[in-house]
């Protein structure tokens, strides 16, 4: 009998460590995911610049090599391209992405579907430096988050598990 308590405890203790771990990983993977929508916008700028390709392409194009086609904003904004305007895809992709994005990296990425597809190529181009900016910006915001975050959730999930253990351990004893 006395195993099989111990091996709750621990079980509680691993699985609360665990849930801390995860938490700890939304913070990491907004950073990695500013950084890769920083990157795309940068090919897509150079795109916009230097060719004559289609938006659509573009995006099929960031969407193969910096997403390895999986699901991103740029691969959800050309399913419905056909039906709205580039623009309007923008802002519902951004809206529905299931990144681990805040609010705030959500409204700073929408500022570039304001404009997209609606003006020139030097328009273009001017959007999308001004939303690099603003990312740059949610980047360091989300490396602050991830420094001071990421071991505060790790610790908080196993201090919890311990502290629960504890009160276990104590109840047990009465």
């Amino acid at each position: 009998m006395e195993i099989f308590k111990i091996i709750i405890l621990m079980g509680i203790v691993g699985s609360s460590s665990y849930i801390g771990i995860l938490k700890s990983k939304t913070f990491e993977n907004r950073v990695r995911n500013l950084i890769k929508i920083s990157e795309a916008l940068n090919i897509f700028k150079t795109k916009i610049e230097f060719t004559y390709e289609p938006i659509k392409e573009i995006f099929e194009e960031i969407s193969n090599v910096i997403y390895q086609n999986k699901e991103n904003v740029f691969k959800n904004t050309i399913e419905n391209i056909k039906e709205k305007s580039v623009s309007s895809c923008w802002i519902e992709a951004t809206e529905k992405s299931k990144e681990d994005f805040t609010k705030e990296d959500i409204e700073v990425l929408k500022t570039l579907g304001k404009l997209l597809g609606k003006t020139d190529k030097s328009g273009q181009v001017s959007q999308i430096e001004l939303t690099e900016k603003l990312l740059e910006k949610q980047i360091e915001k989300a490396e602050t988050d991830k420094n001071k975050n990421t071991k505060l959730y790790k610790t908080l999930g196993t201090v919890l598990g311990l502290g629960i253990c504890i009160l276990l351990i104590w109840s047990f004893l009465k």
